[in-house]
């Protein structure tokens, strides 16, 4: 009886805890947070200084079987609501491309601010390249494959630079960086951290910050420790501002996801990051 008396109390008391595990793990994902990040540089000019940029990725509202369109709708909510001057999209959109025109019909609500929308794929628009493209470029947005653009205010100018996806695209961050300098201002966006594995010296020089998402910080972590991640080296590359050999790659957490169909987060709380610019001497 004791024996029978013992297991049902750790029964209840292991229900229990999972209960409290996903009802935390639930509102923990609807709490979006605002991360506020100041990027240093000498390579800005004085004309950006001060400018705001916002970068998101990782939207993935949805599971094979749902899709959560009210917490997709709150976030670009938030987006608009956020002081920026550029944004940048960080690919993933959707986890099924069934329901990637749900993120379309939403995303017509991203108000563009003046500097404009600057988007690149992840590995979850593969298949549908094309329809990524199609679409991106009737929301007014611009999707950088391999390429960058040149955004200039007074004659001063920075540069945004996006290659494809590491696992399904072609990423190529020497044709990328095509027309810059050393010397310029320039943001690169890669969906998937680990390219930074593959790009040359030559051209992380070129680049003054790395933005990346693809490893969700974890999804579901062991109280902030990531045990299960996209991403092959979970410490180097989870999450966070990183900086290796005087090179900046920052990892977002990213804003939506799924785990075991569920709509959870555990220590991996979801972000909209903003970057403040400023020039120092």
């Amino acid at each position: 009886m004791k024996t029978k008396s013992w297991i049902i109390k750790f029964l209840l008391v292991f229900v229990v805890l999972i209960v409290i595990f996903l009802i935390d793990a639930h509102y923990e994902y609807r709490h979006i947070k605002i991360k506020a990040i100041e990027i240093k540089s000498k390579d800005l000019p004085k004309e950006f200084d001060g400018k705001r940029v916002l970068f998101v990725a990782d939207f993935q509202y949805d599971t094979m079987a749902r899709y959560n369109r009210k917490q997709q709708k709150k976030a670009i909510e938030l987006i608009n609501a956020q002081k920026k001057d550029m944004i940048l999209l960080g690919g993933d959109y959707t986890t099924w491309e069934k329901n990637i025109p749900k993120f379309y019909e939403d995303a017509k609500d991203i108000k563009i601010p003046e500097l404009g929308v600057y988007a690149i794929y992840g590995n979850h628009e593969y298949p549908g390249e094309k329809e990524t493209a199609e679409n991106m470029k009737k929301l007014g947005f611009n999707l950088l494959v391999n390429e960058n653009r040149k955004i200039t205010i007074n004659n001063e100018n920075i540069y945004i630079a996006g290659v494809t996806d590491l696992w399904h695209g072609k990423p190529d961050a020497k044709k990328a960086l095509e027309g810059t300098k050393k010397e310029d201002f320039v943001l690169f966006l890669t969906h998937n951290p680990e390219y930074f594995e593959q790009m040359s010296e030559d051209e992380k020089e070129k680049t003054d910050v790395i933005l990346a998402g693809h490893s969700h910080a974890g999804q579901v972590t062991f109280f902030g420790k990531i045990i299960m991640s996209a991403v092959k080296d979970k410490k180097k590359y989870g999450y966070g501002m990183k900086e290796y050999n005087g090179h900046k790659i920052y990892i977002t957490s990213g804003l939506g996801g799924a785990f075991l169909e569920m709509f959870i987060r555990f220590f991996a709380q979801p972000e909209i990051v903003v970057l403040k610019l400023k020039k120092i001497n």
